[in-house]
């Protein structure tokens, strides 16, 4: 044997002794758990139409929430499905395209619309709605006329605070329009100079806007669009000559690239909320703006700049001006820096109850809301009785904000007002135990507690020491509400949880609400364990804001009141998964 194979076999032999070493093995078996902000994932699914049936060649777009921007694609094969890679951990929204079809959520706004890498998506589209038709004019058709469709009540008929513009669209030579993929809803379409593509000036500048059949506003004809319709509306322009509203923007942060510095100017008709057409300014015209073909009214103008590479907005005050007969110069609009509210999550792991999910990734998967639900303090109510019912809607705003891998979080660009804190919890197995004041400074104190989850955010303050806290231990509660033998449920019903015991009653963050299927089906996850009354009532507002009941001091007390009359009740623990459970619905009253 040569010295060389000698020392290979010593080389072996002294390999295998430390293979079998425990602190070999051990080193090997201890490794390091990957950061959060390493872990990396996809996100899988399908887009189907109304049917059920695959849509392929779909165009899907899974967005980040909250922290740096990021975002993928990826488009659906003939069985409608996809799969979009490269996903760091954390939330996103996700949306298909596709010609023709609009989400069949389009319009919603829900806490729960967001996923996680590791998540199978289904989204459904519906085919859209199409309205059609010709413009014609004094002298015959109206060429390249912009033609706008305003949608103006939901698909159950409801008045929307706030129109929405969703279409523009120009005239041909002929003086055709058509406007495709439209949701389902109530419209209004006008014709008004074009505002999209090659601006011009053209004849239409000064004209005010005629809606179908040929009216103004106030006499404008709805038109009614349900899925895969088309409609014909055409329109006779027989426009009158309008003013202008004049005014200049102050307060601009110039940068490049020079887009950055352009700051858009909106104009609100204050009769009926509808949205007269924003425009923009830039430092090409000293920051000036001009709305030409404005009819006579009320009106009110804000100004608001988007700063991307800093994710700040700036926004001016609202101010108010009366067209009357003859245009009005002079209005200056200055923009502002925003509020802001930051904080961090904590989360309370417990040896005991180890049903917490998610651990490495649980704050980049958590979002902390900021809803502002006081109204803005306006002179004059407005003029429609519909819209003066759901005045606090319109200037409700939400902020948002994910955490990062330390937990940190902050809420960005709010408007001066109060907000409701509200989050959404990262997975099963935690609840939110407090939002309360962390270490900060006395001037930036915030006086929040457990049964009071609101913060006031003025003139662009940033209020900070914000601390959200969950712990492990969440109970899941599935079950069934029972209608009365030959009944149905009513439309809107809800299953409440509200604390059983006095000490809890003044702890917002007992209180749960969730809604009810078709079928009677439930779910409660993320509860604190404890002691409910549990009951089902109809609910009178709509709005889908999550966690209504513990905005609303009036709605506890009626949820209350007619739990304490049921005395239907639910005790949790910690980690338990309560399944199956049913309760009649109204409610049998016990003695």
């Amino acid at each position: 044997m040569t010295v060389t194979s000698k020392r290979a076999l010593v080389f072996k032999a002294t390999f295998a002794i430390l293979l079998l070493s425990p602190a070999f093995c051990r080193s090997q078996s201890a490794k390091p758990a990957p950061s959060p902000a390493s872990v990396t994932g996809v996100i899988t699914g399908r887009v189907l139409n109304s049917a059920g049936e695959p849509l392929p060649d779909a165009v899907v777009y899974a967005g980040s929430v909250g922290g740096p921007r990021r975002s993928q694609t990826a488009r659906t094969d003939r069985n409608g499905d996809f799969k979009i890679v490269g996903l760091t951990a954390g939330l996103y929204r996700v949306s298909a395209g596709l010609r023709g079809y609009i989400p069949s959520n389009q319009f919603a706004f829900n806490s729960r619309n967001f996923y996680q890498i590791g998540d199978h998506v289904t989204l459904t589209m519906n085919k859209g709605g199409v309205i059609t038709g010709k413009v014609t004019g004094p002298g015959g058709p109206a060429v390249a006329l912009g033609v706008y469709a305003f949608r103006v009540r939901d698909e159950a008929g409801k008045l929307l605070t706030t129109p929405v513009l969703q279409r523009e669209r120009a005239t041909d030579d002929r003086g055709v329009y058509r406007i495709y993929g439209l949701a389902p809803g109530g419209y209004v379409v006008l014709a008004a100079r074009p505002r999209t593509g090659m601006i011009a000036p053209t004849a239409y500048d000064n004209d005010t806007p005629i809606y179908f059949p040929s009216s103004p506003r106030d006499t404008a004809s709805e038109i009614t669009v349900r899925e895969g319709d088309e409609l014909t509306a055409d329109i006779q322009y027989l426009a009158g000559p309008g003013h202008a509203v004049r005014g200049k923007v102050l307060g601009i942060v110039e940068s490049q690239p020079l887009f950055r510095s352009n700051a858009t100017v909106t104009l609100v008709d204050v009769r009926n909320r509808s949205m007269t057409f924003a425009v923009s300014t830039s430092s090409y015209d000293q920051f000036n703006f001009v709305f030409t073909g404005v009819p006579a009214g009320e009106y009110e103008l804000f100004a608001l700049q988007y700063l991307g590479d800093v994710d700040e907005s700036r926004r001016s005050a609202t101010r108010r001006v009366t067209v009357g007969e003859s245009d009005v110069a002079g209005v200056t609009l200055m923009l502002a820096k925003q509020g802001a509210i930051e904080g961090r999550l904590i989360f309370e792991t417990d040896a005991k109850n180890h049903c917490g999910k998610r651990r490495e990734t649980a704050a980049q998967e958590t979002i902390v809301f900021g809803r502002r639900y006081e109204p803005e303090k306006k002179d004059d109510a407005p003029v429609n009785p519909e819209l003066a019912q759901t005045s606090i809607v319109a200037t409700n705003h939400v902020g948002l904000g994910a955490g990062d891998a330390t937990g940190a979080f902050a809420l960005r660009n709010l408007p001066s007002g109060t907000y409701r804190i509200d989050v959404r919890v990262p997975a099963s197995g935690w609840y939110l135990r407090s939002i309360a004041t962390g270490e900060a400074a006395p001037q930036s104190r915030i006086a929040v507690a457990a049964n009071r989850d609101s913060v006031s955010v003025r003139g662009g303050a940033t209020i900070s020491g914000l601390v959200v806290t969950f712990t492990e231990g969440a109970a899941v509660v599935r079950g069934q509400v029972m209608a009365a033998e030959g009944q149905r449920l009513p439309a809107s019903t809800f299953v409440y949880l509200v604390p059983a015991d006095k000490e809890g009653a003044a702890n917002l963050l007992r209180y749960f609400e969730a809604p009810v299927a078709v079928d009677g089906e439930f779910a409660f996850g993320n509860v604190a364990p404890g002691s409910y009354l549990i009951v089902a009532m109809k609910s009178n507002d709509d709005s889908a804001t999550p966690n209504a009941i513990r905005a609303d001091a009036s709605l506890r007390t009626a949820v209350t009141r007619e739990a304490e009359k049921a005395k239907q009740s639910v005790t949790l623990k910690a980690c338990e998964r309560l399944e199956n459970y049913e309760f009649a619905y109204p409610p049998t009253t016990k003695p």
